[in-house]
This record gives structure tokens, C-alpha cells and sequence, in this order.
């Protein structure tokens, strides 16, 4: 009986040595996050983005940072085109209509510039090239809610979703920001 005792110590000691070096790395990349997440107007939503990834090699930079709140402002950009084309088939008012095909078209063009946007390096030379690609997305959410208060206007069926892009964009883009600006007398 001391014996089995003894030899499962052991093997808990064993498992807790092993795990210690991963707990640290998960500190590590929560320490990272939380760096460059606070510094942001939409903290929390970065925080839970990053926290809920399971990446975690992307979780030690800020360049990791913002491949994982690019890769879920795509996920949401394309949930809301999805979202926009089911709306489609049931709308009826043609001005409702007419504001649902410019939001699809406009998240088309969106999706593809958050596809565009790569970020294994954020400085000087990729800066413009990420902030327009971040930016042409960031408008989207923006231009599409104006499209449903042009008269005659009708409630957008969209406006959370919307929203939830752009707080998405805009801390990505302050993200970028943040990154350029350490590196550089940039801004």
C-alpha cells in the first residue's frame, strides 16, 4: 500500500514537473495579450478573442495578436454575409432589399481585404498595406448601416453585427498602431 502511494507521488511530481514549462508559456502568452489588448479601446473584446483562441503560439506577439483578431473579423464578416443572404430571401420592402444587396457586396469586398491582410511582420514597409486592407473592412460595417437611413429609411436588421466588426477592425488597427509606433518614430 506505501508503496502504490509513494509511486503515484511520483508520477503526480513527474506530471506537474512536465506541465510547469507549458503553464509557463501559457502565462507568458496571457501576460502578451493582456500588453498589448489593454492598451486598446476595446479590451475586452481583444482579450476574449485572444483568450479564446486556441493558437497559442500566436498568443506571444503582438503580430500573433493580430492574425487572431484579423482571422475573427473575417469569421464575423463572413457570418454576417451569410447572415445578409438569408435575410435576402425573405425581405420584402424593396428599400430593405436594396440596403441588404449593397451591405453584400460591400462584406464581399471586405472579406477579401481582411484575406489580404498577413501580419508575420507589422513595420514601416507593411504598415500602409495593412492599414488599408484593415481599414477597407473596418468601413464596411459603417457604410452598410448608412445604406438602410437613406431615405426612405428602414431599420437595419444588422446594426449588432455591424458593430461587432468594427470594434473587431478598430483594435486590430490599433494594434498595428501601437507595434509601428514602438518600433519607430513613425507616428
Amino acid at each position: 500500500m506505501a508503496g502504490n502511494q509513494v509511486n503515484l507521488l511520483l508520477i503526480i511530481s513527474i506530471a506537474l514537473l512536465t506541465m510547469a514549462p507549458i503553464l509557463h508559456q501559457a502565462n507568458a502568452a496571457v501576460d502578451v495579450a493582456n500588453k498589448w489588448c489593454r492598451r486598446t479601446t476595446h479590451s475586452a473584446t481583444c482579450l476574449s478573442i485572444v483568450e479564446a483562441d486556441r493558437r497559442a503560439h500566436l498568443k506571444h506577439s503582438p503580430n500573433g495578436i493580430a492574425t487572431i483578431l484579423t482571422d475573427k473579423a473575417l469569421a464575423t464578416a463572413a457570418a454576417i454575409s451569410i447572415k445578409i443572404a438569408k435575410l435576402l430571401e425573405t425581405a420584402t420592402n424593396r428599400h430593405e432589399v436594396a440596403a441588404l444587396k449593397s451591405c453584400f457586396a460591400g462584406y464581399s469586398g471586405a472579406i477579401t481585404s481582411l484575406r489580404s491582410a498577413y501580419f508575420k511582420v507589422i513595420n514601416r514597409q507593411t504598415y500602409s498595406s495593412l492599414v488599408a486592407d484593415i481599414s477597407n473592412a473596418n468601413d464596411e460595417p459603417r457604410d452598410c448601416e448608412l445604406t438602410f437611413q437613406e431615405p426612405p429609411a428602414v431599420r437595419s436588421p444588422i446594426t449588432a453585427e455591424n458593430e461587432r466588426l468594427r470594434d473587431i477592425c478598430d483594435t486590430t488597427l490599433e494594434i498595428i498602431n501601437l507595434v509601428v509606433c514602438k518600433s519607430s518614430s513613425f507616428c
